[in-house]
C-alpha cells in the first residue's frame, strides 16, 4: 500500500506556460511531460489516445511493429519452405534453389 507521500510523488500536475496547458508527472528520474489519453472534463484525447502525444511515437511504434511482424513473417515463410521439403521429395530441387544450392541442408 502507498502511503500519502508516495501518492503525492504519482500526483500529475498542471502548469499554464505561455497560455498553454503542460501536464507534468514526476518519477524517479526527475518530472517529465505526459500526454494523458483523458481531458479534465472527462472526454477522451483521441490525439493522444492514438499517437501517444505526438506524431514522431506514433511513427516509432508503427516501424517497430512492421519490423516485428516483418520478422515474424520471413520466419515463419522460411520455417514453411523447410518443413515441406521433408515432407515431399519429390520437391528437393526446388528447397535446394529456396535455400541457395547448399547440398548440405538436404541429403535425400
Amino acid at each position: 500500500m502507498l502511503n500519502y507521500e508516495q501518492k503525492q510523488k504519482r500526483k500529475i500536475n498542471t502548469v499554464f506556460i505561455d497560455s498553454n496547458l503542460i501536464h507534468l508527472k514526476k518519477d524517479f528520474l526527475g518530472w517529465h511531460v505526459i500526454h494523458p489519453w483523458k481531458n479534465s472534463d472527462g472526454t477522451i484525447n483521441w490525439f493522444n489516445f492514438l499517437t501517444g502525444g505526438s506524431w514522431w511515437h506514433l511513427l516509432i511504434m508503427v516501424t517497430l511493429v512492421l519490423i516485428i511482424s516483418g520478422a515474424i513473417f520471413e520466419y515463419t515463410s522460411n520455417m514453411n519452405i523447410l518443413i515441406s521439403c521433408f515432407d515431399n521429395s519429390i520437391a528437393l530441387e526446388n528447397c535446394k534453389e529456396s535455400f541457395g544450392f547448399q547440398d548440405y541442408l538436404i541429403n535425400p
